[in-house]
């Protein structure tokens, strides 16, 4: 969802749904923390009332009061500052414990939500919700949820004032109240400054991130510079709404402030002039005055509060955005009885695709895939042969027509159900944090040690796993981990070895191995192949030359299907790429003889049909 797509919440509807649905938990320990509140009010308007005491016992030369006035500064302020103490833990601790939970929510609608959204945000946005906006909604809501304490006060005082002279007091609030007008206009500009500066964080965050994680082909491509510009004027314009957020937010205070000074102005004014005509003594002054300064600080307090929680809201209003996204991919009912699995059989019936930023990567595909047989999928990049795959696990939905496996549409299953069924070994072969022997067992929930390491075996990756200095129970950081792409590769095939799933989906799966390794492997897949419905992403055609059968995609449309030898006999696309390939193998590098004029352009014309097929140089599509 974009910044634009985010909806606007009044403050009200901020915190209001904050308190229902995360911290209304919690009210036990937010009463007690309110309890503390009221004390620190009532101790700090206390003063102003002690005061008028003190003066008027003192105006009557009441010698006690050397005793009693000490005494009651010290347990007011003793009172003021346990509270104050008491209140700060007992808040934090909530607070801190609400986001933690918000977090957890968080994640758990990330990993769970439609891949399409996941792929239409920027992993630096999304980590930048899931962390500087929630950390932001936790640091407003202190501030917010604190600034009950100074509303308590400022009541507590205003009551004193009340107390002492109605009149006066009256007027001193009137005077406070015009203070809202050019409040809350700057606090429509913090509003949407705190939005558009959080949403330039998450892309500066970005920024740093390509650079970065891409360092080799930056380094390689001599593109620092390039990614300097890009970087500083996403730093500069980060700048420059800090700097407006901050202009916006100074002007708060000092409106308090000028409004403060004209308040004591005009008490004094009152004052003097109620005290010429006798309606207020020197005690009922004292006390006036202090009231205010008591009142003063709270009031500009909340000033201060309400920028930080325009900024809150505006945090609020992203974090609630993710968490109402809605996921498109509705869960299904159909489950497999215990201990049964399908037989395989996957049927395409008029299947089209089309992602969310409108390209059409499938078209009408039609395709029966008998269970137990290996199919493979060639074409060239952007041919659709990916989406296919996406498709089969419901990481994606059909735009059009149905997707059958032993007839039974993907969208009745149970989404965890029909993944439980499918095993996955891709070109990008994933580590998580964790030792070796999690990794491989993320393939099965529950799998032995034993069985983890027979699966490793199978995949030819026992031999450098017992090498490492704790063998299977070395620790992977993914972000440092030292394994070279085919040793990643084989603890991706120990995984779906030990997953022992009836659907296979294979894409270039021995990729990375050099020819030892893959000799190895390639005996492993094909005993894991039988018996099971194998679909391979094939371009390497050396690799699927005994494929049941050989699809053929270009543009999103299977264009030819058949055995290797029913797909040279029949010439067209699959024939002159293969040809092309193991004539290109023959030469060895060696020089032969030259060929004739009209070879030579026949060569041309068959290298740029196959250039066109298997995309060499497209990097405009997005698949």
């Amino acid at each position: 969802m974009s910044e634009a797509d985010t909806p606007q919440l009044n403050a009200r509807a901020a915190y209001g749904r904050l308190w229902r649905e995360w911290l209304a938990p919690h009210w036990p320990k937010m009463l007690l923390a309110s309890v503390f509140m009221l004390v620190v009010a009532l101790s700090t308007a206390g003063y102003a009332k002690f005061m008028e005491w003190v003066i008027s016992a003192l105006e009557h030369k009441d010698a006690s009061v050397i005793w009693w006035g000490p005494a009651g500064i010290i347990a007011l302020t003793l009172s003021k500052g346990i509270a104050h103490y008491l209140q700060q833990v007992v808040q934090n601790r909530v607070l801190s414990r609400v986001q933690a939970d918000m977090q957890k929510f968080m994640y758990d609608r990330l990993v769970y939500m439609d891949l399409a959204y996941l792929l239409a945000e920027a992993p630096a946005a999304l980590a930048a919700r899931f962390s500087a906006d929630i950390e932001l909604a936790r640091q407003a809501s202190i501030t917010v949820f604190g600034s009950v304490r100074d509303v308590l006060t400022l009541i507590a005082a205003i009551v004193v004032m009340l107390s002492i002279d109605w009149a006066m007091a009256i007027g001193l609030v009137l005077v406070f109240a015009l203070a809202f007008g050019p409040i809350g206009i700057a606090g429509a500009r913090i509003r949407r400054i705190s939005s558009n500066t959080q949403s330039e964080i998450a892309h500066m965050t970005e920024s740093v991130n390509e650079g970065l994680t891409g360092i080799r082909m930056v380094r390689t491509y001599q593109l620092e510079e390039s990614l300097k510009k890009t970087s500083n004027t996403v730093f500069d314009k980060l700048v420059g709404l800090r700097i407006s957020l901050v202009k916006w937010q100074a002007l708060i205070t000092p409106m308090i402030e000028v409004l403060a000074g004209i308040a004591i102005a005009v008490l004094l004014f009152l004052v003097a002039w109620r005290m010429q005509s006798g309606a207020i003594d020197l005690a009922g002054f004292i006390g006036l005055i202090t009231a205010l300064g008591v009142a003063t600080n709270p009031a500009r307090k909340l000033g201060g509060a309400y920028a930080v929680g325009l900024q809150g809201m505006a945090a609020l209003e992203r974090v609630y955005a993710l968490f109402d996204t809605k996921n498109d991919i509705a869960d299904g009912t159909f489950t497999y009885p215990d201990g049964s699995k399908p037989e395989g059989h996957i049927e395409f019936r008029n299947v089209g695709f089309t992602y969310p930023d409108g390209y059409a990567a499938l078209h009408d595909i039609n395709l029966n895939i008998a269970a137990g047989k290996t199919y493979a999928f060639v074409g060239r990049s952007g041919a659709g042969k990916s989406t296919i795959f996406n498709l089969l696990p419901r990481l994606f939905d059909a735009s059009e027509g149905h997707i059958l496996i032993d007839g039974h549409d993907l969208t009745e299953h149970q989404i965890t159900a029909l993944r439980n069924q499918i095993s996955v070994v891709s070109q990008d072969s994933v580590l998580l944090t964790g030792t070796v022997l999690e990794n491989i067992g993320f393939g099965r929930e529950g799998a032995t040690r034993e069985a983890c390491i027979e699966a490793a075996k199978a995949a030819a990756a026992d031999e450098f796993i017992s090498a490492l200095p704790q063998g299977y129970d070395t620790r992977i950081d993914p972000s440092k981990s030292s394994f070279s792409g085919g040793e990643r590769q084989r603890l991706s095939i120990a995984r779906a070895m030990l997953r022992d799933a009836p659907i296979l989906l294979l894409d270039e799966p021995t990729s990375a191995l050099d020819a030892e390794s893959e000799a190895a492997i390639r005996k492993g897949l094909d005993a894991l192949s039988q018996g099971r419905t194998t679909l391979v992403i094939a371009h390497r055609l050396a690799t699927i030359l005994d494929a049941d059968q050989i699809v053929v995609m270009d543009q999103g449309r299977i264009v030819d299907q058949g055995t290797h030898e029913e797909l040279l006999e029949r010439g067209g696309i699959y024939a002159d790429l293969f040809n092309l390939q193991f004539d290109m193998k023959a030469e060895g590098g060696k020089r032969k003889r030259p060929r004739s004029f009209a070879s030579r352009k026949r060569k041309r014309g068959l290298m740029e049909m196959v250039s066109r097929f298997v995309g060499m140089g497209n990097t405009n599509n997005p698949l």
